[in-house]
């Protein structure tokens, strides 16, 4: 027998009409979380219905919605009346909901309140258990998804305000059901290594469902019995995650995190330039208000003919002039030694050096450092940075 191959259109339009005529979908009654609510300017109600485990598209047109007595939200629990259909046109099915009651505060707010209360009990988020964020940072270790943006923020502003400073990846799941447990066990991994001043964690905002993983009980034990202080940097600016109560200092997005450990060396030799220039001029002020009170005594005493009297004064300014002068001269060139201090660390953190050493830096095609043999073998073509030049080479297994 030859089956004759169906359109797009006849294949939705058959579902539809399944599940038009299917005694369940065509009348039922529906409990879930109002997520992603939308009110078009034409009145219709467009959200998602969800629970833990997934999430239904639903829509309510203004001739029902006119009828609600309450405004829905984002995290509320309702129970909606209507019937399941397919919206041809975009194959997809949805909820065209006619009645909707309010059921009360979402389970995943519930239980965010409930985990509050519980850590805050157990002291979670006392000051007096709260790590001081050390002043000199070497190495910070991240948690977060190698591919998301967080990442590239975080190496963006590093590498900018600091480029000596080592960030170590830890890669983690930061959504979905199983990124709870990676976040803490990346956070133990990093935790472990003695050579890590800090730790970021965090990722780019989203929805709470988006950033739940960052509510979970695991998460908030890995931070809270980390001997490494932890930043939280998780991209939202008004909400808070139970990670945010938990850590020893929250921001609102990894790229403030990155700069919250970092010094902006460019902005330290202008400080420095500053404060010369303004210890120049208090010291020449110094001396002119001097020198005008000696011509004042001179002029004062003139009358009189206090001779000797003038020339044991001006010896005592000349005195304290010189003092001044050479006390000057001493703090400017300590400033000159701070800053030739600088440039000498400045330049042993060049790692173009290391290069000349006979080092070299291996890179994938695509520019991505190799940090392993490993790496190098899955990579097969590499590129070669020497003192003087580039070189491509091939991994032979």
């Amino acid at each position: 027998m030859i089956k004759r191959q169906l359109s797009v259109t006849e294949v939705n339009r058959f579902v539809k009409t399944l599940i038009a005529t299917n005694s369940v979908l065509k009348s039922l009654e529906i409990k879930g979380e109002v997520s992603n609510f939308k009110r078009q300017a034409s009145g219709h109600l467009y959200f998602s219905l969800k629970d833990v485990g997934a999430r239904i598209g639903c829509v309510m047109f203004r001739s029902d919605a006119a009828h609600l007595d309450f405004e829905p939200e984002d995290g509320m629990h309702v129970v909606c009346k209507g019937r399941v259909d397919v919206f041809e046109q975009a194959g997809q099915y949805q909820i065209y909901v006619r009645t909707m009651q309010p059921a009360g505060i979402g389970d995943l707010y519930r239980g965010f309140e409930t985990l509050k209360r519980t850590l805050e009990t157990l002291g979670y988020f006392d000051a007096s258990a709260k790590k001081k964020i050390p002043e000199t940072i070497e190495a910070v270790g991240v948690v977060t998804s190698p591919t998301g943006a967080a990442i590239h923020d975080i190496i963006s502003v590093c590498h900018r305000r600091d480029p000596h400073l080592e960030i170590i990846l830890a890669p983690a799941q930061v959504q979905g059901t199983e990124a709870g447990a990676s976040i803490a066990s990346a956070i133990q991994q990093l935790d472990q290594l003695d050579s890590i001043d800090v730790i970021i964690v965090g990722r780019g905002g989203g929805s709470m469902e988006d950033l739940w993983a960052f509510n979970e009980r695991i998460v908030a034990d890995a931070i809270y019995k980390a001997k490494t202080p932890i930043i939280s940097a998780v991209g939202h600016e008004t909400d808070f995650t139970i990670a945010d109560f938990v850590a020893d200092l929250r921001v609102p997005t990894p790229s403030a995190a990155a700069e919250t450990l970092t010094w902006d060396q460019q902005a330290v030799w202008h400080q420095l330039n500053d404060l010369q220039g303004i210890l120049q001029q208090e010291v020449q002020q110094v001396i002119a208000n001097h020198r005008e009170a000696v011509d004042l005594i001179a002029r004062l005493l003139l009358a009189h003919n206090p001779e000797a009297m003038i020339d044991s004064q001006r010896m005592v300014i000349d005195y304290f002039q010189e003092r001044l002068v050479q006390g000057g001269r001493q703090q400017l060139a300590q400033l000159h030694r701070a800053l030739d201090n600088y440039r000498i660390k400045l330049v042993a953190f060049n790692p173009r050096h290391a290069l000349k050493r006979g080092f070299a830096w291996v890179h994938t095609e695509s520019g991505e450092l190799v940090r392993s043999v490993d790496h190098a073998k899955t990579a097969g073509n590499l590129r070669l940075s020497f003192a003087d030049g580039d070189v491509k080479a091939k991994v032979e297994q």
